[in-house]
């Protein structure tokens, strides 16, 4: 099983959804991660130390149409779900109440969305 994680489009987005010892984590699982090129650079975080911990650095088509999973902070594009891969999972923050053309764009795609704001907190 393959996880994607994109980086973030959204203007000002300064966060990644992912750091090296979370993939180093999920690696040791024997679970596939691809980040896209670039990922951390708003944090300081290189591609080589995310491929140090497991991942494979790669653009973002290949993450998007490879991916059982794509994980990001903030919902997509509107675009970018016609090239995710059939059947995968996406999970985000997605506000699906407000965002019907979002939820019917994965629902077109056959695509699963969780949306984490729709998660209760547990602490």
């Amino acid at each position: 099983m393959q996880i994607g994680i994109p980086k973030e489009v959204f203007p000002n987005e300064k966060r990644a959804p992912i750091i090296p010892s979370s993939v180093e984590r999920l690696a040791k699982k024997e679970l596939k991660i691809a980040v896209e090129n670039g990922l951390g650079a708003s944090i300081g975080i290189s591609d080589d130390e995310y491929q140090k911990a497991g991942a494979v650095v790669t653009g973002r088509d290949e993450i998007l149409s490879s991916s059982d999973i794509v994980l990001r902070l903030r919902k997509p594009p509107v675009e970018e779900i016609t090239k995710l891969k059939k059947g995968s999972f996406h999970i985000s923050f997605l506000d699906p109440f407000n965002e019907a053309a979002l939820v019917d764009a994965f629902a077109k795609e056959n695509i699963s969305a969780i949306s984490m704001e729709m998660i209760p907190r547990s602490t």
